[in-house]
């Protein structure tokens, strides 16, 4: 069997302003195209299918796209297998598949799954595929795991109190698999799951603090699994002395803090004991993302001739104050059809003692932006330990926008 491991697709996603809808159909249709050149048989989603705050209308209209795109797919036997992550909400999941025929639910575990459909699960779920050549794969499919899938009341005291509790249902239904009903060790197994698994490396979570996410210890991936297809981690990756254990990453770059990531899918070739060879990357085109600094006006000229402009999604940070606000944000509008921010850094005269201090923690506009900044231009590509500090960095900007100032 030949799978595509994909994740966190966010369809109907926007940023600040911008919609980013044709971006990310544009990826769609890349990994459709891959899935007929590969003669791919699953394609699986690893949860996150659509942005959170999506309407109904949108999704109806994303899942549309999808069942045009992959229409060829259908036809020759091909299935798309799906689970819910952090940003599906399940209510919106359900009215709208409710409504159409191409996201199903399966009715049981343990049951066969028919191809030449997608299937969008958002409870935990296993069962078998019998593929074009005749082979059958058995799948496990575990969406994220908010406290309402694995039946939790509402009584705990804090969140990291929840979040114990739910990484240990998750580890005890995984674990229980090999005894259930139906379940067939002899075949080959496939898990696909939206999780935060400990160990991976971690850059972004996509607008998602660490202290509010279940971290999955890695030992309870340990088993017999074939290929594990994870989502939620927007690195694509594997865990580290286990290459049968990946994450994907997303179809396209989502936010700033991507800005330098590649994307791509995994190709995988799984034979009857296992993968036949490594996964292979194939990789996609992400949306150039443009971090850009205005100093003066010569840098506005340049800024005018960037080869990128018009493709390109562009955050600004205009530091003179000598420049006119007006005709720099008119400027800066013609040159770049999707400019996302324009952020004023102008100099100020100087303050001293405690409101000094504040004004340096807690006034300036771009926190993250300028720490990004500064570590990539003092760690240049082929420092030994970029990768490391920009990863430590981004878990200490997550946690610091998310705290509260000290009162004044």
């Amino acid at each position: 069997m030949k799978m595509i491991h994909t994740a966190d697709w966010h369809l109907c996603d926007r940023l600040g302003r911008l919609d980013r809808t044709t971006d990310l159909m544009q990826r769609v249709e890349r990994v459709a195209a891959y899935c007929q050149e590969e003669a791919v048989d699953v394609l699986a989603i690893a949860g996150d299918l659509f942005f959170e705050d999506a309407r109904p209308e949108e999704m109806a209209d994303a899942l549309n796209h999808v069942n045009r795109t992959f229409r060829p797919f259908f036809d020759r036997g091909g299935t798309i297998l799906a689970v819910t992550g952090n940003h599906d909400r399940d209510q919106r999941i359900d009215l709208v598949r409710a409504g159409m025929a191409l996201a199903a639910a399966p009715t049981a575990t343990g049951s066969e799954l028919q191809p030449g459909r997608m299937y969008l699960l958002n409870r935990c779920f296993y069962g078998t595929l019998r593929v074009a050549a005749g082979d059958r794969v058995q799948f496990v499919l575990v969406p994220y795991p908010f406290a309402h899938r694995y039946n939790l009341a509402d009584k705990f005291q804090s969140r990291e109190e929840l979040n114990a509790q739910l990484q240990a249902r998750v580890a005890e239904w995984v674990q229980s698999i090999p005894n259930r009903d139906r379940f067939d060790p002899t075949l080959p197994t496939v898990l696909i799951a939206h999780l935060h698994v400990s160990g991976a490396q971690i850059r972004t979570l996509y607008r998602i603090t660490p202290r509010d996410d279940v971290v999955i210890e890695p030992g309870f991936l340990q088993g017999t699994w074939a290929y594990v297809a994870l989502g939620h981690i927007h690195q694509p990756q594997h865990l580290p002395g286990t290459p049968a254990i990946r994450y994907s990453g997303p179809l396209d770059r989502l936010d700033f803090g991507e800005r330098e990531d590649e994307r791509g899918v995994w190709l995988v070739d799984i034979g009857p004991i296992g993968l036949r060879d490594e996964p292979r990357w194939l990789p996609l085109k992400p949306t150039p993302m443009l971090d850009l600094v205005i100093r003066d006006a010569n840098d506005l000229t340049t800024a005018a001739c960037h080869p990128e402009r018009q493709a390109a999604i562009v955050r600004v940070t205009v530091t003179s104050s000598q420049l006119h606000r007006d005709e720099v944000t008119r400027s800066l509008r013609n040159t770049f059809p999707r400019l996302h921010e324009i952020h004023w850094a102008e100099d100020r005269p100087p303050v001293s003692g405690v409101q000094a201090d504040h004004e340096n923690l807690y006034s300036t506009a771009d926190l993250a932006g300028t720490v990004r900044r500064y570590l990539e231009r003092e760690l240049p590509p082929g420092h030994p330990h970029r990768h490391d500090l920009l990863n430590l960095a981004e878990q200490f900007i997550a946690e610091e926008l998310h705290r509260d100032p000290p009162a004044r």
